[in-house]
């Protein structure tokens, strides 16, 4: 079983890292940093275990290769999210020497000028579904892994009358989530940065529209 969990955690990380290592946020935070997949990969297995654990974590028939992290927001931990960031920070500091640490740490400040995670509630109140991750290895990209793994989520917002939230730093991935039915509301920008976050909502009564589309 450990095995398994230990294989499982390893492609996840490893599917998570060469999804995002090219993403704009991620190469903007890494920027300057020696050998920057060591630390993604570093971060994403802690990312990967914390999901696998707090049962966020969806695969695809058994195929760790294509996954979905997410959670309904009455499932929201918060403690655990902090003992995750503190995770992260004791491993940021042990993976970089001096030089890299303060490289980074000039980075997250200008990268966390268009990072906001608490977006979503000037736009949403109470419950809601909230999109971390999606990805798919390219050995199995164009064989319809997204659509399957993101219909599930998208059926058990609408069953419960629930928005869906997420956000980018990626504007390819714009028209993607508008496919499914998801609207831009917010784009957060900072003349210091070409970086953008871009925050989406899929609403109940979209998901209605599409239904009977």
């Amino acid at each position: 079983m450990e095995n398994n969990y230990n294989q499982i955690i390893q492609t996840v990380a490893t599917v998570m890292t060469d999804s995002f290592k090219e993403d704009p946020g991620s190469m903007a935070m890494m920027e300057g940093i020696k050998e920057p997949e060591k630390l993604f990969m570093a971060h994403t297995l802690l990312h990967s275990s914390y999901a696998f654990q707090t049962k966020s974590l969806m695969i695809l028939d058994d195929d760790p290769r294509a996954f979905l992290i997410g959670y309904d927001s009455i499932q929201e931990n918060r403690l655990l999210e902090r003992m995750l960031y503190m995770k992260i920070v004791i491993k940021t500091f042990t993976c970089l020497g001096l030089k890299n640490m303060k490289r980074m740490v000039n980075n997250m400040q200008k990268v966390g000028k268009v990072l906001n995670l608490s977006w979503y509630k000037d736009h949403v109140n109470g419950r809601h579904y909230r999109l971390k991750v999606i990805a798919v290895d390219k050995a199995l990209r164009g064989s319809g892994a997204f659509r399957r793994l993101i219909t599930p989520v998208l059926t058990y917002a609408g069953q419960n009358q629930i928005p869906v939230v997420l956000e980018t730093h990626n504007p390819s991935n714009v028209g993607l989530y508008e496919h499914f039915g998801f609207t831009l509301v917010k784009t957060i920008t900072h003349p210091s940065t070409e970086i953008k976050q871009y925050c989406m909502i899929r609403y109940p009564e979209e998901a209605a529209i599409m239904q009977r589309a």
